[in-house]
């Protein structure tokens, strides 16, 4: 069995190729970028369907054009967030063998709630919300008839990234750990005060397999999980990183807008009743990215 894993040359993507590879599977990486291996642009619908074949029995897909892209560029985040994902489902669905499909989904299918629950309704003031809330509906009913069997995860921000910032509106909080680390100045375009809901890469990559290896009947027709993060602030933030860069607060009024009207705590009982783990505070998911990045300066900022 092949497993394919979409937005394989990302952050969260390539992580989870190696740790499959790791583990012995037959991973089949695709981006639109090296080092995947498939290389093509998931936008197009010829490419995306050609990528379910009969030897493929799961699909991690992971690609898309984050929040800050998709709200810029309504017609190309419609295609990579929504048509794509349609597509590949639309390929499994013919393949007729019910592969197994997770999908990253986001808290960005949330607004203007404080904590979110599993019982809070999904509200998106983001096209990337509303396009990743979308694709779980979707899974839910392929999941319902029989094509694929569906798990969706709803991701908060996931940190800390290394290297050239994506177009996600959470990117300040792995620049305000990364370039001080690094002995580079930055300006944080938020209030120091402004929070968010954080998890590190790694507890990521592990719940992503985790929802791989989870028996369907455990997740039943509600295949959408809510993932636990830990609640930061800006300055918490700072003050974790350390290094010999300097921080400056300049918050920028369309982005602290964007930051105030996001989910600042999720609390998921069934996420944890499902054995999902998440970072116990700020301070483990700066070590990890530091034993993982042990020359920082090299985690250039493009």
């Amino acid at each position: 069995m092949r497993i394919l894993v979409t937005g394989a040359a990302g952050y969260i993507g390539s992580a989870l190729a190696r740790f499959l590879a790791a583990r012995n599977l037959q991973v089949v990486a695709t981006d639109q970028s090296a080092p995947a291996a498939v290389i093509g642009n998931i936008a197009y619908p010829q490419f995306a369907r050609s990528l379910i074949t009969p030897e493929v029995g799961a699909v991690f897909h992971l690609a898309s054009l984050v929040s800050g892209g998709a709200e810029q560029n309504f017609e190309l985040g419609t295609k990579v967030n929504l048509d794509a994902t349609r597509d590949l489902l639309e390929a499994c669905r013919l393949a007729g063998h019910c592969p197994k499909f997770v999908f990253a989904s986001s808290i960005a299918v949330y607004s203007g709630a404080e904590v979110v629950t599993d019982e809070t309704p999904p509200r998106p003031r983001l096209s990337y919300g509303a396009q990743k809330l979308i694709g779980e509906i979707l899974i839910d009913d392929y999941t319902r008839r029989g094509f694929v069997d569906g798990r969706s995860l709803r991701l908060p921000t996931v940190m800390v990234r290394p290297g050239a910032a994506n177009t996600g509106v959470s990117g300040w909080a792995s620049a305000i750990i990364r370039e001080p680390l690094a002995g580079r100045d930055y300006v944080c375009p938020v209030r120091p005060e402004t929070r968010m809901v954080c998890i590190s890469l790694g507890r990521v990559v592990e719940s992503f397999f985790l929802a791989y290896e989870l028996p369907g009947e455990e997740l039943g027709s509600q295949r959408t999980v809510l993932l636990n993060g830990v609640p930061v602030s800006a300055q918490q933030m700072r003050d974790a990183a350390g290094g010999t860069g300097k921080v400056r607060f300049e918050p920028d009024p369309a982005m602290q807008k964007i930051m105030d009207g996001v989910p600042q705590a999720t609390a998921s009982k069934r996420a944890v009743a499902l054995g999902f783990r998440h970072s116990a505070n700020i301070e483990e998911i700066v070590d990890e990215y530091k034993k993982d990045h042990p020359d920082p300066a090299l985690a250039r900022n493009g």
